[in-house]
């Protein structure tokens, strides 16, 4: 019994390092930025941020995004995060939570939150590390 308990164990294990390994090789970052430069600055509503930076797990730049629907009346927010998560964003980068509606939209479509002060630049320096 005990020999066939540690292949199946081996092989969870694998299966379940092979699976995160994936996960983590599909994330995309979106950091709410002031400008199109790296050295912009994080802003704190991410909804009516100007740019959104996307960028690998690795620090590679993918696009930079200038927010669509800043003319919109209402629903930046819940407009930006669908347009993130339509471009495959795992990840939001923001100095502060987003509003009620624009955070239920991120967390319908699976993108986690995440509150960085500083430069776009900082954020990719810490996925280079």
């Amino acid at each position: 019994m005990k020999q066939i308990r540690q292949p199946i164990a081996l092989l969870l294990m694998l299966l379940l390092f092979g699976f995160s390994q994936s996960l983590l090789a599909a994330e995309k970052f979106a950091i709410a930025a002031d400008g199109a430069q790296p050295m912009a600055q994080i802003v704190k509503l991410a909804g009516i941020a100007p740019y959104f930076h996307i960028y690998d797990i690795n620090g590679k730049q993918l696009e930079v995004l200038a927010n669509p629907h800043l003319d919109l009346e209402y629903g930046i927010g819940p407009a930006a995060a669908a347009t993130l998560a339509d471009r495959g964003v795992t990840v939001l980068v923001a100095r502060r939570v987003p509003g009620p509606k624009m955070e239920e939209v991120l967390k319908e479509r699976g993108v986690r939150i995440v509150r960085r002060l500083g430069t776009v630049q900082d954020v990719v320096n810490e996925l280079r590390e």
